[in-house]
């Protein structure tokens, strides 16, 4: 992985690699600030990857652990056990995902007392915090006490939307090459609808879109070279009602398994080959989408 893999030519995204850049030569602390999907999990890899002395094709060397699902108090017990517990080599960087606030002290703190003979780089990220009110302060957010703290906040995609059009080439063509088909362009027209939106799901989301175009023309058997406006429509139609990314995606996902049971008439073992997944995988998602009953009616 390389510093160019943070794909991009807006003035955002030549700070963001400049930042990732003078982050992996410091040993401090980093704290990433990002909406979901932006692109803090790349920003962590790359850190880590360019960090002097990473080896970063081995196993447990990037350790991620999720700090939100243990709700910060938790944190330090996890952390411990992940490192004290964990199988393979001793992971030269911990990524502590949606860290509260006020914990990344503490598990600063931690990371420090614990007995390491080689250097570990600890890196989290967090959601945006609020800006500073009129009168300097950030209200009740907690301030984070940390002396040697590299803080990097990637802005969201539609605060960088020069960056598309390079995020969407590379996006077709890895899902082109994942498929076996193409590779496939986008029209202009395209092109200039995804300038118009505002990405909620940032580029996680184009991703989706672009995956799914690749899939829908894969199981129509395109032959053409640019694939239609209709298979790389924006979801919903720019739509606002409030959809997180989360429920975006699984209707991305819905429609793509829809479509490839249709085309082979239900057969499962013939559909996960396809998708290239497991048929067991194949069968957890009809499950979880409602879909065995619609495929065992029809």
């Amino acid at each position: 992985m390389r510093l160019n893999e943070w794909i991009g030519s807006s003035p955002d995204a030549i700070r963001i690699r400049g930042e990732i850049a003078t982050a992996a030569l410091s040993s401090d602390a980093v704290l990433i600030e990002a909406e979901d999907g932006a692109g803090r999990r790349l920003a962590a890899e790359l850190i880590h990857t360019l960090t002097p002395g990473s080896s970063a094709g081995t196993q447990g060397d990037f350790l991620a652990i999720d700090a939100n699902s243990s709700g910060g108090r938790k944190l330090t017990p996890k952390l411990e056990a992940a490192l004290r517990n964990g199988s393979g080599p001793e992971p030269r960087t911990i990524y502590a995902r949606d860290i509260v606030p006020d914990s990344l002290s503490r598990l600063k703190r931690v990371a420090d007392s614990l007995d390491r003979p080689s250097l570990l780089r600890l890196i989290a990220s967090t959601a945006p915090l609020p800006k500073p009110k009129a009168n300097g302060l950030r209200g009740t957010t907690p301030k984070i006490e940390l002396a040697d703290l590299i803080t990097i906040r990637i802005s969201p995609l539609r605060d960088r939307k020069m960056d598309i059009s390079a995020l969407a080439l590379k996006f077709l063509t890895e899902a082109s090459e994942r498929a076996g088909v193409g590779p496939y362009g986008v029209s202009s027209r395209t092109i200039a609808e995804y300038h118009d939106y505002d990405w909620p799901g940032n580029v996680t989301e184009l991703r989706a879109v672009i995956d799914s175009a690749v899939s829908t023309a894969a199981l129509a058997r395109f032959r053409g070279r640019i694939l239609p406006d209709s298979f790389c429509a924006v979801p919903f139609n720019g739509d606002r009602t409030g959809r997180s990314l989360k429920e975006m995606m699984r209707d991305i996902e819905k429609n793509i398994l829809t479509n490839t049971l249709h085309r082979v008439d239900g057969n499962q073992t013939h559909a996960a080959r396809i998708l290239q997944v497991s048929t067991t995988t194949l069968h957890e998602k009809l499950k979880r989408h409602g879909l065995l009953r619609a495929n065992s009616a029809g």
